[in-house]
């Protein structure tokens, strides 16, 4: 049985543009990611991800101990 997709939303402490090039290196890492962006325009800095299998403690936790702090929006 195929695992539910599901979509993770996060506002970020991301400042520059280059943190969005460290984001998808650590995404990278994970299989259950199918897709993410960044919406840079917006003053929360949007991280939306696309994926199954994985949580957003998970996901927070690494982008935390990376100096990427991000909160889940319900």
């Amino acid at each position: 049985m195929k695992k539910e997709n599901k979509i993770l939303i996060f506002r970020t402490s991301i400042t520059q543009r280059r943190d969005i090039k460290r984001i998808g290196e650590l995404l990278a890492e994970f299989p259950q990611i199918d897709k993410w962006n960044v919406d840079f325009e917006d003053w929360e800095k949007i991280l939306r991800i696309e994926c199954r299998d994985i949580s957003a403690l998970e996901i927070s936790e690494v982008l935390r101990n990376n100096h990427i702090f991000a909160t889940e929006l319900e």
